[in-house]
């Protein structure tokens, strides 16, 4: 029997939303008699630890061989998965493992790949894989006909899946393999104490027109004020301001907010590629001809460290009524 395999991500010992996402994915293109196989890689997995409705199937590699990410564990691991679960499709979450992976993958296999997906349909017996292109100026869609496709998916791509009853785990065996890489040591960047940038529903987000590394704390103010995730633009984080784990854009995080306040910033391309399924966008910028304001639903224009505390404070106002 056919299947769809959605390799899940586990983070503290948790699984991604992204990783519910995925198998929105490959319910949307699956056809009849076709299985959803959800697969996991890593070391100590429990049996729960895919509890997602609507998945057949659970294979796990849990290997000391894979207990910290190298590529070519990986690889291996995922091969002998997806020999196992009879693949036609593979579903892979677009992080910056999988980017390393997922190519390397496909290219053992001898399947076709498109990476970073935002959509995926079925049509005349093709799969069809949108992505962003351009920095994010065009969507480009890719007719894939092989017999294996492999596809990485954007975070936010899909609405993630209900929660359901987990299916047991059945251990997949990946054998010795000789590993070129080995980890010497994990250092884990501070989470910080807001919600992920990845899942917020609020994110407040700020670019180069905040004026300098002293004033970046209007953000992370503003951001604490409304529970908010902290973003930033590509140039605030090479001007040393906020770490690249907050940068929203099409090299990037893609982010799908109810609410995103952006602050200081112009609007370029490559950033409005990571905002694309926010549903409201609230712009606060010095120059009124600034991009930014052609996809936003209400704009400000003025000085952002002056305008941003002022909008907390109204907030919190209201909500305290």
């Amino acid at each position: 029997m056919s299947s769809i395999v959605v390799f899940g991500e586990i983070q503290n010992g948790v699984l991604t939303q992204v990783s519910a996402e995925a198998i929105t994915a490959a319910l949307s293109v699956r056809e009849s008699g076709s299985q959803i196989v959800a697969a996991l890689i890593g070391s100590g997995i429990s049996d729960g630890a895919f509890p997602i409705a609507d998945v057949d199937r659970l294979l796990v590699v849990d290997d000391a061989q894979v207990t910290g990410y190298t590529c070519e564990a990986f690889v291996s691991a995922a091969a002998e998965i997806a020999k196992k679960a009879g693949a036609e499709l593979i579903i892979v979450p677009h992080t910056s493992n999988a980017l390393e992976w997922a190519p390397r993958l496909a290219a053992r296999l001898n399947a076709a790949l498109v990476t970073n997906c935002s959509a995926l349909e079925k049509a005349s017996g093709a799969l069809l894989a949108t992505k962003p292109v351009c920095g994010g100026a065009v969507q480009a869609q890719y007719s894939m006909t092989s017999e294996l496709k492999v596809v990485t998916l954007s975070a936010g791509a899909f609405a993630p899946a209900a929660g359901g009853a987990a299916v047991a785990a059945e251990k997949v065996a990946m054998g010795a393999i000789d590993n070129p890489v080995s980890v010497v040591e994990t250092i884990s960047e501070a989470a910080g104490d807001g919600p992920s940038l990845r899942t917020a529903k609020v994110v407040v987000s700020g670019g180069i027109g905040i004026g300098s590394a002293g004033d970046w704390k209007v953000i992370e103010e503003s951001a604490k004020g409304l529970n908010a995730a902290v973003g930033a633009t590509r140039a605030a984080v090479e001007m040393g301001w906020v770490p690249t784990t907050k940068q929203v854009g099409f090299s990037g995080l893609k982010v799908a907010a109810e609410l995103y306040v952006a602050a200081g910033i112009s609007g370029a391309i490559h950033h409005l590629a990571g905002i694309s399924r926010v549903k409201n966008v609230v712009a606060i910028n010095s120059d009124a001809e600034a991009n930014i304001f052609s996809v936003a639903k209400f704009g400000v224009v003025g000085d952002a460290k002056v305008v941003l505390p002022a909008f907390v404070a109204r907030v919190q106002e209201l909500r305290s009524k």
